[in-house]
């Protein structure tokens, strides 16, 4: 198998992170929108003057916000017509759809998966490398997106990890915000006294506990980009690493203070438990604010960094929202590159910046996140962890391993199988 590529970049403050499936999975089931095309036929034709676009987008989250979006664009350009389109499981709908060449005209995804890779490799994807579109993009970003030394994705919008807490439920019990790992067990201690249970998860869902252990991983590693190359040269590995070792140790943990059947939660399930008070706290990203907020505006959730547990605890930001261009065979192109250049223009990116209360990839554009306050002072005083992507298809095996090891408990195991997979998609 000949080498995959590994994208590194060394990130300053505010840089991009290894990027994360995130929200945007779509092993949840998605969120039906009268506003949004249900099907998967193109909708991408020219009428009475009018150039029609489908936009099939897989952030559940951000329905709401890109219908905006696509309104205000239609303002400006009276003579686009642009149809969101969401559906459940997106990503195996593209990839039926890649195989009757027939990409979306426009669509979000993820450049590190193997399912994007390969639409690229295989030409199904259009090259905007140098297009208006990627102009405003901080140039950290657009580097890690990248795929062969070109750009055929744009990213927008970033991500953190964290953990959600509702203030009123904290100051009700008499909890309060852990700053260190050891205050982090006493609360959990303090919370099955009380009879609380203290995480809700969602690990029915392969993504979310990788970003459990990403999110805790992060506090220690000190570099993504060193480990990464050491493993590349053989120097590392996730079995013998004791930063991985330790920091997926505590992330078992934290599943086995969660509720009983995670294992079978989903993450829309997660967040209508976690808003019920039926757990104190969730680890989750940025993406989840919208959803909090969405299922009950009179709560007021926070949000707090993992607790350090070393020196330089620094903090990691993933591209949560990017969008491609379907190298399709609708003749509507100009207007695909005109509404991509809006999306990443600094006017849109603030609109989405500030709707999905989530730091932009845009540059001039400011996020105010009153929910995560200690989380945007966490990134402004320590800075954002180096990051490098790992091989394509890796992030996809590693849920499912994630979840074998949620099951059995078999950390070891885990780690093992984890070098395995590694090894494979890096074989020459």
């Amino acid at each position: 198998m000949k080498m995959k590529k590994i994208t590194a970049i060394a990130l300053a403050l505010l840089s991009a992170g290894m990027l994360t499936a995130c929200g945007s999975s779509q092993e949840s089931t998605q969120k039906e929108e009268t506003s949004s095309k249900e099907s998967t036929e193109t909708a991408s034709s020219k009428k009475d003057d009018v150039t029609h676009i489908e936009f099939f987008q897989m952030k559940k989250e951000a329905v709401d916000t890109v219908d905006y979006l696509i309104a205000e664009f239609e303002k400006q350009h009276p003579d686009i017509d642009v149809e969101q389109v969401t559906v459940p499981d997106g990503e195996s709908v593209l990839m039926t759809r890649a195989a009757a060449d027939d990409l979306p005209d426009v669509f979000t995804h993820y450049p590190i998966y193997a399912d994007f890779t390969n639409f690229v490799k295989e030409g199904k994807v259009l090259d905007i490398t140098g297009k208006p579109c990627t102009e405003t993009i901080n140039p950290d970003y657009l580097k890690s997106a990248e795929i062969d030394g070109k750009n055929y994705i744009a990213p927008i919008s970033l991500s953190y990890l964290g953990i959600y807490y509702e203030e009123n439920r904290f100051k009700e019990k008499g909890y309060e915000v852990p700053e260190t790992w050891d205050d982090l067990v006493a609360l959990v201690d303090k919370m099955q006294e009380n009879g609380d249970t203290p995480f809700i998860l969602s690990n029915k869902e392969g993504w979310t506990i990788s970003d459990l252990w990403t999110g805790i991983m992060t506090k220690e590693i000190g570099t993504y980009q060193g480990f990464y190359e050491d493993m590349l040269a053989g120097k590392d590995s996730y079995s013998q690493n004791p930063v991985a070792k330790d920091s997926l140790e505590k992330a078992k943990w934290v599943i086995d203070n969660a509720q009983t059947d995670s294992i079978s939660v989903s993450y829309d399930q997660a967040i209508t438990d976690f808003v019920n008070g039926k757990g104190m706290m969730m680890p989750s990203g940025s993406f989840a604010l919208p959803s909090l907020k969405t299922s009950n505006p009179d709560a007021s959730f926070k949000v707090f960094p993992w607790p350090a547990y070393n020196d330089d605890p620094k903090e990691m930001l993933n591209v949560d929202w990017a969008i491609a261009a379907g190298n399709n065979k609708n003749d509507n192109k100009e207007a695909v590159d005109t509404f991509m250049q809006y999306l990443t223009s600094t006017e849109a990116a603030q609109i989405f910046a500030d709707r999905d209360h989530t730091p932009s990839a845009i540059k001039g554009v400011v996020a105010d996140i009153p929910e995560a306050p200690m989380m945007m002072e966490s990134i402004e005083k320590n800075g954002v962890l180096d990051a490098m992507a790992p091989p394509a298809g890796f992030e996809q095996e590693k849920r499912a391993e994630l979840q074998e090891m949620v099951m059995d408990g078999d950390i070891t195991k885990c780690l093992n199988k984890l070098d395995e997979i590694w090894k494979e998609l890096t074989a020459e």
